[in-house]
């Protein structure tokens, strides 16, 4: 005889025992998120490798670029950010929210694996920029949309960069300088691997101690040196600009841009990527 038993066959007074402890025991085993703390937001953000060492790709952090934790105007600056999201953007090719925004930057500037965009660190970074929220959009800044000269950049780099990036462009850790090519530097699908991108944060901040001193042009060739340097890869990358508008500056093919006739920019040199962005990454 085959035996079948379920809660309601325990009568009501155990089938409620029983449910409230399977309960207890769930909960316990999964505590609920708590509601994000900008405090601990900027922290991650300031100390990533520290804090989400699953999570990091190479040794850069949010603020590597995003200066003064993200309220430099002149460093793509965090101020009025969250009013602006969700929003449509082209690489993507569909409307990002702010938290899919952060785990771009997560997988491509840091080179590191996406976080659970419900997870507690991610409400506690989106906490951070909740902050900002009223805080006035920065004007933008005039953008450096030369061809740089690589020869030239490279004497620029080593009389201009180099005392803080090191020359072989791996970073000073005792200066808090970031890598700025190598396995511990942004990816190549990172908008820093873009010559405009990088031509004009190098004009508006560096040198970090004389920023605003170096002409456009001289940016221009020092972003063109550095971005000959090797840097880690970016899977999926071939699937960005999905309907066939990269910028021209854009460092890699697209399958997009190939299907329309475009020309293909010149390969650049890749490391093996050292941590998997995840599934998000294929999202389209």
């Amino acid at each position: 005889m085959r035996l079948r038993y379920s809660l309601r066959s325990l009568g009501p007074l155990l089938a409620a025992t029983l449910a409230a402890t399977l309960t207890q025991a769930c909960t316990e085993r999964a505590p609920a998120l708590q509601a994000g703390d900008a405090a601990r937001g900027v922290a991650l953000m300031t100390a990533f490798r520290d804090s989400l060492p699953a999570n990091s790709g190479n040794a850069l952090r949010c603020v590597s670029c995003h200066l003064d934790n993200g309220t430099r105007a002149t460093a793509m600056s965090w101020l009025g950010t969250a009013a602006r999201y969700p929003r449509y953007r082209a690489r993507p090719g569909y409307e990002e929210t702010l938290a899919r925004r952060i785990n771009e930057c997560i997988a491509r500037s840091l080179a590191g694996k996406m976080l659970p965009e419900d997870g507690q660190e991610m409400r506690d970074m989106l906490a951070y920029f909740e902050t900002m929220r009223a805080s006035a959009r920065p004007a933008p800044v005039d953008s450096v949309k030369l061809i740089g000269d690589v020869a030239h950049g490279e004497v620029g780099y080593a009389g201009q960069c180099a005392r803080c990036h090191g020359a072989n462009g791996a970073g000073l850790p005792a200066l808090v300088a970031p890598a700025v090519w190598g396995s511990e530097s942004y990816a190549i699908g990172a908008g820093m691997a873009r010559q405009y991108t990088l031509a004009t944060f190098v004009r508006h901040n560096m040198p970090f101690d004389h920023a605003d001193t170096l002409t456009a042009q001289e940016a221009a060739d020092i972003a063109a040196y550095v971005l000959t340097q090797p840097r880690q890869d970016h899977p999926g990358k071939e699937r960005d600009w999905p309907k066939g508008d990269p910028p021209v500056d854009v460092a890699y093919a697209t399958a997009a841009a190939a299907a329309a006739g475009k020309p293909s920019p010149s390969e650049r040199p890749l490391l093996p990527r050292r941590v998997s962005p995840d599934s998000l990454i294929s999202r389209h």
